[in-house]
């Protein structure tokens, strides 16, 4: 057994040394500090994550040299503990070290600005990689955003990070928030009438059906919750590029089977912007919500599809979600768009928020498109957010 943990900390001595060896190499030339202070909070809480795994390692093979089979066990549990927690920053923490550079500055400035404007979420380091936009949300870590690598040099999709960090915000609250979650789905329950206590198979089939209603709402309504989150951030930004980045992804974004309906993580697509036609309405965005609508609404008549929920939405729903949503705002209180955020008459300057250049941004594109690169390029060398 000696011989065992000998040899599987000596490998992750290795890879630890080795990693370290290579981050140093990459930022060796790059004050943090000065270079991008946004990410040196990251930088530093990864790398002590490493140093303690890397000082723990060592003592274990210290011990190792004692010769002791009384303190084996103990060290195979450790072993096994370090193992696993490296592994895991291996897998979804480190990658944000490795791929850092200058122009990450862009999305890291916005993450910053939305970390320090909640108090739950100020003390929390953070870094972001490539991949599809998703994040890990767990407060108790450094936390990862992910966003696809086309989008980072640009302002139109930024947006979309304020439905992660609803994420975040979730994750943060989530013994108040589940509790909400869990008075909708009882609700929801009571709409869809009680159980048939016949004992025959057609009321044992509606019953499951109910009770797989009511059980996905619980997932549904976190994504909508980041929905909501978005749109009281972002404004009209978050919906032109929520709907912008959805709308061409094909028929799934508009129907899903009944029989892939149940336990789905997210609605469809289709279900999410009647949500937010309803959120933006009750914020006297009519003409956008309307816009948005009639979006949707003519994809979906050219391919001949048809918002069919199967029983899992209802239009008797729509004032509970609303409802839940507000509820779940209010307990969160994120930051929330002024009226100078989302005001076209306003310039940008300097000090102007990221919602405010945000809304600009999509603005600009939606008036004069072709003109648009021209633009961004001469207001990604203006804003100082």
């Amino acid at each position: 057994m000696r011989i065992i943990l000998q040899q599987s900390n000596l490998d992750l001595l290795r890879e630890i040394e080795q990693l370290k060896a290579s981050i140093n190499e990459r930022h060796k030339e790059q004050d943090l500090s000065i270079a991008s202070p946004e990410f040196l909070p990251y930088y530093t809480a990864i790398i002590s994550a490493c140093d303690q795994i890397h000082q723990r390692v060592l003592k274990n093979l210290t011990h190792l040299k004692l010769e002791q089979d009384d303190i084996l066990a103990d060290i195979l549990s450790e072993t096994q503990e370090l193992s696993k927690q490296f592994h895991f920053y291996n897998r979804h923490l480190l990658s944000p070290l490795m791929r850092y550079r200058e122009p990450d500055r862009l999305c890291l400035r916005l993450l910053r600005w939305l970390h320090e404007h909640h108090p739950s979420t100020s003390t929390i380091p953070f870094g972001f990689s490539d991949g599809e936009f998703g994040i890990w949300p767990d407060p108790a870590i450094p936390i990862v955003y992910y966003m696809p690598t086309s989008a980072q040099f640009g302002l139109l999709y930024l947006p979309l990070f304020f439905h992660e960090f609803g994420h975040l915000l979730y994750a943060s609250h989530k013994p108040e928030l589940d509790d909400l979650v869990h008075d909708f789905q009882q609700e929801i329950a009571t709409l869809l009438g009680p159980i048939a206590e016949r004992d025959d198979a057609y009321s044992k089939t509606e019953a499951i059906k109910r009770n797989r209603i009511i059980e996905t709402w619980y997932e549904w309504m976190q994504e909508l919750f980041c929905d909501s989150v978005g749109f009281w951030i972002g404004g009209p930004s978050f919906v032109h590029a929520f709907s912008m980045y959805l709308r061409m992804r094909g028929r799934r974004e508009f129907h899903v089977p009944e029989d892939e309906l149940a336990y789905r993580e997210h609605p469809v697509s289709w279900l999410r912007v009647r949500v937010l036609v309803d959120q933006m309405n009750q914020a006297n965005f009519q003409q956008e919500a309307k816009a948005l609508e009639q979006t949707w609404k003519t994809i979906a008549e050219t391919l001949e599809i048809r918002d069919d929920y199967f029983g899992f939405f209802d239009e008797a729903f729509l004032p509970l979600i609303r409802q839940a949503l507000d509820d779940m705002l209010t307990e969160t209180a994120p930051w929330h768009f002024s009226d100078d955020d989302i005001s076209l008459e306003k310039s940008i300057t300097p000090q102007s928020t990221p919602v405010h250049v945000l809304n600009h941004a999509w603005a600009k594109f939606l008036r004069e498109p072709a003109q648009y690169s021209e633009w961004q390029k001469q207001i990604l060398a203006e804003i100082k957010w």
